[in-house]
């Protein structure tokens, strides 16, 4: 964002600096750098900065400057795109010109849109990441060569025409300053107060919605189209719609950006009582208290399209209309008129920047969401009072309008009743609610049996005898393995992993990376209510360690190697899920094991089985879904891996959560099969960093769809 914003304002200057038709030389230029920098940002940031591991020794600012510095050169050059093409063609009329920018504004925020829709959705699953970049760099070079030839076509022109006539703009307006007077400072602050609103509101929806939708990887690409869609023909509709308006346009202006602002937090008080009271809609509470993901019509059309569209279609419609009505208020000099563009946007990203800032900084670690949206949606109140200075409505009409305002306010519940509706819960007691800038977390109580859930997606649950996955992943490796005195584990969850991992004596470290920073604190919290003694005891465990960071980005950076390492069970079709399915990820596994060493996964796909099966030489499944890799084959002496259960340490660890280990062992030691290894040549049957197929794989969702409807 900074090198958007940066790129506007630099823009602005070379548009209003450069002679006749040379904004579009200089767009043509800007458009071939995005290209050339896309064709090697694979190189550059994967290959080099990743894994070559370039990075390795710097600090986290480091590592945070070297990223910033190497994007500011692509997004700079973005940034230039509108104020240069706000200047490349002079219409007859200012009210002309300011239309003309709309309409470059409507048609790049809908390419914006239709992207993320088409790279999401088919993209990424035909050709991977690295193609798509390619074709994204493709564009880019598509469009600098249709901008060369309008170029040249636009000279061509001018030197032939011998009319003395000259575009009317304001005659005898040939200043090379600028018009920095009060009313422009106002446009200003305007555009920073929403840019900040904007990306505060889009980052609360995606956290709210994401939660619904029970995270999938393509959550983010639905709200972002949405988002950029609506804008656009908003954007559109202001065009069509002024040419007709005879109003005041500040009154209609300031009258749009109090309903934007009345709506965002009226449509979530009204979704907050509707889940819950209305009965037609008592199918989404159900799915929201609900631990898995459902891809049934009903569920995705609600949850995917419907309630994201509630949310966000008018506020976002009403953005794109307010550029096009603000731009037909500010632009009044065509000498100026790259750097108003250009001013306007990079305070807009200024804006946009604090906005972020706040929500993740502060909104969310110590405000919560509810009061984050309260105290966002006050701003609204600003634009009440400018109606009132300027005479625009009645009195009373402006008294109601604050009055809605701060009902709506007072209405929206606080935070742990708003996430308990979003949960699917009525009861306090039975709900616990962490939240920070990493993710939402919840652990919901029904009956006697307590889960764990991530952003609305369950995890795990309590009490751990009850949980036999995680029994069967954290226990059955520690077991098989002779001497496992250093096991990692990727993700907490309940700690149901880490607990049954840690079931011998022989264990003196046991690693747990959690991402999610605030799901330690969900477990204390769990354990202070319930007095669960297990979880209590591996939690306070000396051996645990837990590290609040990317479990694989730790591994990658250190050079600490391990018995056992397993990533916890996640679903492969869960956002970032392709990070720990990859042929890469399970290369990186094996690099980090000692001799003898045990890599541990969930096999839930044939590309995970697949991908798996490429990079161990000895591969072996338990219980039907476990996957276990070694660079030696295992010995599996079933009576002597049955001894170890009656060693006191591991008779009082799995007593202590009344875990029936051996009958579980036994079963899952008879389910074993060996599976065929060597590398795989089919390249689409496997995960890769740069093609997670299995994230992206949506077509099977329509076939999941059609089969619960049969």
């Amino acid at each position: 964002m900074a090198g958007l914003g940066l790129g506007y304002l630099a823009g602005g200057q070379l548009a209003d600096r450069a002679g006749k038709n040379r904004p579009i030389l200089l767009f043509v230029l800007a458009e071939t750098g995005i290209g050339l920098f896309a064709l090697f940002s694979k190189s550059i940031i994967y290959d080099w900065l990743y894994q070559s591991n370039a990075l390795q020794a710097g600090s986290s600012f480091q590592i945070y400057l070297i990223l910033f510095l190497v994007l500011l050169f692509p997004t700079f050059l973005m940034g230039l795109s509108l104020p240069l093409l706000s200047k490349a063609f002079e219409e007859k009329t200012s009210e002309n010109q300011a239309n003309y920018i709309s309409l470059l504004y409507f048609t790049n925020t809908l390419g914006a849109a239709i992207g993320t829709f088409v790279t999401s959705f088919v993209l990424i699953r035909v050709m991977g990441f690295e193609n798509a970049v390619r074709l994204g760099a493709f564009f880019n070079f598509a469009c600098a060569v249709t901008s060369i030839i309008i170029y040249y076509r636009e000279n061509k022109r001018n030197q032939t025409t011998k009319s003395k006539e000259e575009p009317i703009f304001i005659p005898g307006s040939k200043a090379t300053g600028f018009s920095w007077n009060r009313n422009f400072l106002y446009w200003i602050l305007q555009y920073t107060t929403s840019g900040f609103m904007a990306i505060c509101f889009e980052i609360m929806w995606f956290r709210m919605i994401e939660t619904m939708m029970k995270s999938v990887a393509l959550t983010f690409s639905i709200i972002l189209a949405i988002y950029l869609g609506m804008m656009a023909i908003g954007t559109y509709f202001g065009v069509r719609f002024a040419k007709n308006y005879t109003g005041n346009r500040l009154r209609l202006f300031l009258n749009s950006q109090y309903f934007l602002y009345v709506y965002t937090i009226g449509s979530i008080v009204i979704l907050q009582w509707a889940i819950k009271d209305v009965s037609a809609l008592s199918f989404l509470f159900d799915y929201f208290k609900s631990y898995e993901t459902s891809f049934a019509t009903h569920i995705v059309i609600s949850t995917m399209f419907i309630i994201p569209m509630f949310l966000m279609a008018v506020p976002t419609f009403i953005m794109g209309f307010s550029f096009t009505i603000s731009q037909l208020i500010i632009q009044d000099k065509f000498e100026e008129v790259g750097r108003k563009v250009g001013w306007l946007q990079f305070m807009n990203i200024v804006g946009s920047t604090a906005g972020a800032w706040f929500v993740t900084l502060v909104g969310f670690n110590y405000l919560g969401t509810s009061l984050t949206i309260k105290l966002i949606s006050l701003i609204g109140l600003v634009y009440i009072f400018i109606l009132h200075k300027h005479r625009f409505n009645t009195l009373l009409m402006r008294i109601s309008m604050a009055a809605v305002l701060i009902l709506a306010v007072v209405l929206l519940p606080s935070n742990e009743k708003f996430w308990m509706k979003l949960g699917g819960m009525t009861s306090e007691k039975d709900f616990i609610i962490r939240e920070d800038e990493t993710a939402v977390s919840f652990i919901k109580t029904f009956d006697k049996d307590s889960f764990v859930y991530t952003n609305g997606l369950g995890q795990s649950m309590f009490p751990f005898n009850q949980d036999n996955t995680h029994i069967v992943l954290g226990a059955i490796p520690a077991l098989i393995h002779p001497n496992p005195e250093d096991i990692g584990i990727i993700g907490l969850g309940s700690a149901s992993t880490l607990y049954n991992a840690g079931g011998r004596e022989v264990t003196k470290n046991l690693d747990c990376f959690e991402v999610i920073v605030n799901q330690p604190d969900a477990v204390y919290e769990f354990v202070r209510r319930s007095g669960d003694s297990s979880a209590h005891y591996i939690m306070t465990d000396k051996r645990v360690n837990l590290i609040l960071q990317d479990g694989r980005y730790f591994l990658h950076r250190n050079d600490k190697k391990y018995d056992i390492i397993e990533a916890d069970a996640l679903r492969p079709k869960s956002s970032y899920s392709g990070n720990l399915y990859s042929v890469e990820y399970f290369k990186l596994l094996r690099s980090k094991l000692k001799d003898g060493g045990l890599a541990i996964t969930w096999g839930a796909t044939e590309r995970i089985q697949n991908s798996f099966l490429s990079v161990f030489p000895y591969t072996y499944e338990f219980g039907g879904f476990m996957l276990v890799g070694s660079n030696k084959p295992l010995e599996l002496n079933e009576e002597e891996i049955l001894k170890r259960l009656d060693d006191p340490f591991t008779k009082n660890h799995y007593g202590r959560a009344n875990i029936d280990v051996r009958a579980l062992l036994t079963g899952t030691l008879q389910s074993k099969r060996v599976l065929q290894n060597g590398t795989t040549k089919d390249t689409p049957k496997v995960n890769l960093d740069m093609w997670p197929k299995d994230e992206f794989d949506f077509g099977r969702i329509w076939e999941g769809i059609l089969n619960e409807e049969e």
